[in-house]
């Protein structure tokens, strides 16, 4: 679905007229006309009426800024002709004559620099901004806006900001640039929300809805069409409310809710009769013929079709459109199986199908002749141009056929697509199913070597300890060496069930967290008091880090890593403080062990088991570890 949507421009006057007012004030100034003011006086009503009458009616908008124009150049007044032909060039780009709107802006331009207006030239860089835009020039639109943007910031006028922000916003809407559009859109509603500025929020909201749509995002484009709607209502402003109509019309068309979808076509249309816009009516009839053909309503589309079909001039703009008409009275009367029908409106499509190549081929003609100079030159292109262009005629015919054809294969398609989407989602719960299946294996076997650890080697460790203890008790040893050694035995199995503990602990956990390893730390602390009470042990955790979570692999390890450091500290550095600090630091986890104790060298000193395992844990889990040491104590820093 593609919209064209309408943005506010920024007109010459510094005040906004409500719709409910504004035939009030267009009849006071007529009536001032009929009192018979003098020459500058008529002319600043007739530019009045020309402002009031561009939000409700073209034509009369058009009418009235002739007069005010013939008046201002009659009293040579340039400020008054400047602001006339301002207005002129809005009402001929409501009307979607963009050159005669280009014309009228340029002329205003010049007038305004003469004057070094500078203000002036703002405002109408912000109307061709907008002029700019609907010609796809997208780079001098945007640079349009951004000089009047910087112009209005400085002059602290942020009504007319917030206007320039919403079509910048529009404009990188245009270029696909999403997250620049809804900021800039954003800044400019956050504004006119607070100003209660309906004028603009109308459009803004109306764009804004658009870019959402884009993103694909249904619910907030509908959500902000709504909100358009409201505004619209409040402002008078019939242009963008057909445009927000039109645009909930073609998401409920997508919805499959045709008749909401039909119902708004028709509102938009009618608000768009109302106004004299010329501009994309035909667009909205065949939006609503597509929609009768898809949904098989024939006879509907066959009406709305043939009227629309008498609604057309000789223009040329109207020839493109004409034959889209025919193409679907095509479709229409093929489906309501009426042969000659389908045989006159297939050759009525060929006719205006050589109509507008024979446009093409004039147009080019008439280029041509300004290269070749001889008659027999000309011709013999023409002759080509022509010819090709009758090929082009054949072939789109057939293409019609090819599209009928793509149309069912298409809804096969589609078809398809569906029951493969909802095989793959069964395909995906499937595998969900097995992989939770899996996880709850994984983990009863946990359990269950857990439980064998525990209440078999863990039983034997304490039966070993017992029998120890026993044997020291039951018999008077006098061998000292004896003696220690089977206090070294109980120790020694004593330490084997803590770390076994330790072990079954980590095997039971799927995920851990820095608190978590601060209080097993702490437990193993407080066993470590009880051949040192004299140490002061401190564990801190930056707040950022306390819900950190990592594996058991990686808990394990960081546990024994530490608890050696700390062994370490209190063994045989004879440490009284020993302080524990995990922080953040750039993109890694860093946990600093210091204590005070009085260290050692580290070219001289021979690594031991200890320092080893420590530096190989550390690798296992692609961590770094850097160990420094003075006499002032030894510092263990680990990076992850």
């Amino acid at each position: 679905m593609k919209q064209k949507l309408l943005v506010v421009f920024f007109l010459t006057f510094s005040f906004l007229v409500k719709a409910q007012n504004a035939q009030d004030l267009i009849d006071g100034l007529k009536n001032d006309l009929k009192a018979n003011p003098d020459a500058k006086k008529r002319a600043t009503i007739y530019s009045d009426l020309t402002w009031y009458y561009t939000n409700i009616s073209t034509d009369s908008a058009a009418h009235y800024g002739n007069k005010a124009l013939a008046e201002s150049k009659k009293l040579n007044d340039s400020t008054l002709m400047a602001q006339v032909y301002s207005d002129l060039g809005a009402v001929y780009f409501r009307k979607g004559n963009y050159q005669d709107s280009r014309k009228n802006y340029e002329t205003a331009y010049k007038i305004r620099k003469a004057r070094n207006d500078v203000q002036g030239m703002a405002k109408v860089n912000m109307n061709l901004g907008n002029l700019y835009n609907k010609e796809g020039k997208n780079d001098l639109a945007l640079k349009s806006f951004l000089n009047a943007i910087e112009y209005f910031d400085k002059a602290n006028n942020q009504s007319v900001v917030s206007i320039a922000k919403s079509n910048v916003g529009l404009i990188f809407q245009e270029i696909k640039n999403y997250p620049k559009a809804k900021k800039y859109l954003n800044d400019a509603i956050a504004y006119q929300e607070k100003n209660n500025q309906d004028s603009g929020l109308c459009t803004s909201y109306l764009t804004l809805g658009n870019v959402y749509l884009k993103m694909k995002d249904t619910l907030n484009a509908l959500k902000f069409y709504e909100k358009s709607i409201v505004s619209s209502k409040k402002a008078g402003n019939n242009i963008s409310l057909s445009s927000a109509l039109n645009n909930i019309g073609s998401i409920k068309s997508e919805q499959r809710k045709s008749k909401e979808a039909i119902a708004l076509f028709n509102q938009s249309k009618r608000l768009r009769d109302s106004i004299n816009l010329e501009k994309d009516e035909s667009i909205l009839s065949l939006s609503l013929a597509k929609e009768h053909i898809m949904y098989r309503r024939f006879p509907d589309a066959r009406e709305l079709l043939l009227k629309l079909k008498k609604s057309y001039t000789n223009k040329e703009s109207d020839k493109e459109n004409l034959l889209q008409t025919y193409q679907y009275l095509i479709h229409t009367y093929a489906f309501l199986n009426q042969p000659d029908s389908v045989n006159l409106y297939n050759n009525l499509s060929s006719r205006i199908q050589n109509e507008i190549i024979e446009a093409s081929v004039a147009k080019q003609t008439n280029e041509l002749e300004t290269k070749y100079q001889t008659t027999k030159k000309e011709k013999l292109l023409l002759e080509k141009e022509v010819e090709t262009k009758r090929k082009n005629v054949i072939i789109g015919t057939i293409s019609l056929l090819a599209i009928f054809i793509g149309l069912i294969g298409y809804l096969i398609y589609r078809q398809q697509k569906i029951k493969n989407k909802q095989q793959e989602q069964e395909f995906e719960l499937k595998s969900a199913i097995s992989k939770i299946e899996t996880q709850n294996k994984l983990q009863e076997q946990r359990l269950s070597i857990s439980r064998d650890l525990h209440d078999n080697i863990g039983s034997q460790l304490t039966f070993i300890i017992s029998s120890v203890d026993n044997i020291k008790y039951a018999f008077d040893l006098n061998n000292t060496k004896l003696d220690n050694k089977l206090s070294n035995i109980s120790e020694f199995a004593k330490s084997t069930i803590v770390e076994l503990r330790d072990t079954i602990w980590a095997m039971n956990t799927s995920e851990f967290t820095f608190e978590d390893l601060r209080s097993r730390i702490f437990n193993f602390i407080e066993k470590a008091k009880s051949a040192k009470e004299e140490v002061d042990f401190k564990f801190n955790v930056d707040n950022s880090l306390k819900d950190e979570k990592f594996t058991s692999i990686i808990g394990i390890n960081l546990y024994r890593t530490i608890q050696e450091a700390i062994n370490n500290g209190i063994k045989y550095a004879e440490a009284n403080e020993i302080k524990v600090n995990i922080l953040k630091q750039n993109n890694q986890i860093k946990i600093e062990i210091q204590d005070n104790g009085k260290g050692f060298d580290l070219e001289t000193v021979n690594f031991g088991n200890g320092l080893h395992n420590m530096k190989k844990r550390i690798e296992e889990i692609k961590g770094e570890i850097i160990v420094s040491s003075s006499e002032m104590g030894t510092k263990v820093e680990v990076l992850i």
